[in-house]
């Protein structure tokens, strides 16, 4: 009866301790204070150029987190060889792990995020019209993922459901078909937390329109009922691709 009783309390004992590293990985991933989308107000940032979306990350030293990105492109166009022309990605040393990013574009914010360990996981939330030509899905398919080095790149039509605190980027281009008053709603239901909240309006990004930008700030005047809102000004020279 003895050795049954030790069982479990070892038993009880490994879990809590699976737990408490569970928490503790996750307090030390996120920098700031998580919020409840939907039950609390949070703060937000407005951010003009796509690009910038990785310098706020980056000065807020987000390291291996998830990121959930609505909007109708991948970001996730790898550099091109040094044969090509200048390097845009070099590595710090020859044995080190991580990049030192030279620029930053609306064509690969999300892959240099990736490649420098400020992400490890992401959710790219799709207009259904966009899945659907980049996925090849049938109408019962609503997600597709594929691995990036073991980590998950998850393509979907809705706002999934993730436990730990995300990094949350609603992309402009998100509303060519998305209605700004729809998506409100949908956050205040969709039980995410979140500790960086940021709303793109890609003014570096030719391919979204002027009128994706205006249903973007009617999205914004909408979500200052339940954020506080802020314009994100970058410092980074990471902010700017001169090419």
């Amino acid at each position: 009866m003895k050795n049954i009783v030790l069982a479990i309390v070892i038993i009880i004992g490994c879990f809590a301790s699976l737990l408490m590293l569970n928490h503790g990985a996750i307090s030390a991933r996120t920098q700031g204070k998580a919020f409840a989308l939907a039950r609390e107000r949070f703060p937000a940032y407005t951010v003009k150029n796509t690009a910038d979306v990785y310098s706020l990350w980056q000065e807020h030293q987000a390291r291996g987190r998830i990121v959930v990105h609505l909007g109708r492109f991948l970001h996730f166009m790898e550099a091109p060889p040094s044969s090509e022309g200048p390097p845009r990605i070099a590595t710090i040393a020859a044995d080190h792990a991580h990049f030192l990013v030279r620029q930053i574009s609306y064509k690969d914010f999300l892959w240099a995020a990736f490649q420098t360990d400020i992400v490890r996981e992401i959710h790219t939330v799709l207009p259904p019209a966009d899945f659907k030509e980049r996925i090849g899905a049938t109408p019962q398919q609503n997600e597709y993922v594929i691995y990036e080095f073991c980590s998950p790149r998850i393509f979907t039509v809705s706002l999934p459901s993730v436990a730990e605190p995300v990094l949350l980027n609603i992309d402009a281009s998100f509303f060519a078909s998305t209605d700004a008053a729809q998506l409100v709603n949908d956050l205040m239901k969709s039980g995410l937390k979140a500790d960086i909240v940021t709303i793109c309006l890609a003014e570096d990004n030719p391919d979204v329109t002027d009128l994706d930008r205006r249903k973007a700030r009617d999205f914004i005047a909408l979500l200052s009922r339940h954020a506080t809102i802020s314009e994100y000004q970058s410092s980074s020279r990471f902010s700017k691709d001169p090419r």
